[in-house]
């Protein structure tokens, strides 16, 4: 390929943004072209596929902008921001700015080696899939998550509580069925601490809701 080439097809693959979704010909890179970001390093454009569609499997509404492009003899130098939201129940932004260093082989003209920096601590990106997209949670794991993002002790409890309440029920109620039949609550150390905790949770939940349902009754 010539020069020329290879990067209208590197062009070609931004427009699908290929990093985050795996889509792309990717014709401009060696097949055991070293990629390398914050996180990992490895080789191989298949083995690159297969990893960042794991994660676009999971986006939607993908957006890129890229904010600068300058080529030099051996690499090509691109700076950019994305984002998308994860399809998790709590509909976090994944969002991040970067460039990434393409460097061509001498030999062959084609990409040897994908290197891609982040403007952003990692861990600060991942932090984020805490928080809800939405400014306003619209469900009970938006109000849980965008809780625990903000270190809201109470608002995670308030939140959790129902789900809480639903799962802690069935323990307990199988509790009280062995105790009428056996004299005894379910049997085994680990079996007994299920149940020991279960009918706490299942208290202090049943009395969050009954509140909850006593201040929205009362307004």
């Amino acid at each position: 390929m010539t020069r020329q080439e290879v990067l209208d097809s590197i062009r070609r693959d931004y427009g699908e943004t290929y990093f985050f979704t795996g889509v792309g010909e990717m014709e401009a890179y060696e097949s055991d072209c070293t990629f390398a970001d914050p996180f990992t390093s490895f080789n191989g454009v298949e083995r690159f596929k297969k990893n960042v569609s794991n994660l676009g499997g999971l986006l939607q509404d993908i957006k890129l902008d890229i904010y600068d492009w300058q080529e030099a003899d051996g690499q090509l130098e691109t700076k950019w921001r994305v984002s998308g939201i994860v399809q998790l129940p709590w509909r976090p932004l994944l969002a991040a700015a970067g460039g990434t260093t393409h460097v061509f082989s001498q030999e062959t003209g084609r990409v040897v080696k994908h290197i891609e920096m982040w403007d952003v601590e990692p861990g600060k990106v991942l932090k984020r899939l805490l928080k809800p997209a939405a400014r306003t949670p619209s469900s009970r794991w938006e109000t849980l998550m965008l809780s625990l993002h903000e270190g809201d002790v109470r608002g995670v409890w308030l939140a959790a509580s129902a789900p809480i309440l639903k799962y802690s029920a069935p323990v307990v109620g199988v509790s009280l069925v062995t105790k009428v039949l056996t004299g005894h609550g379910l049997p085994g150390g680990f079996l007994g601490g299920i149940e020991g905790v279960s009918w706490l949770l299942l208290v202090a939940a049943f009395i969050t809701q009954a509140q909850q349902l006593m201040k929205n009754v009362s307004l």
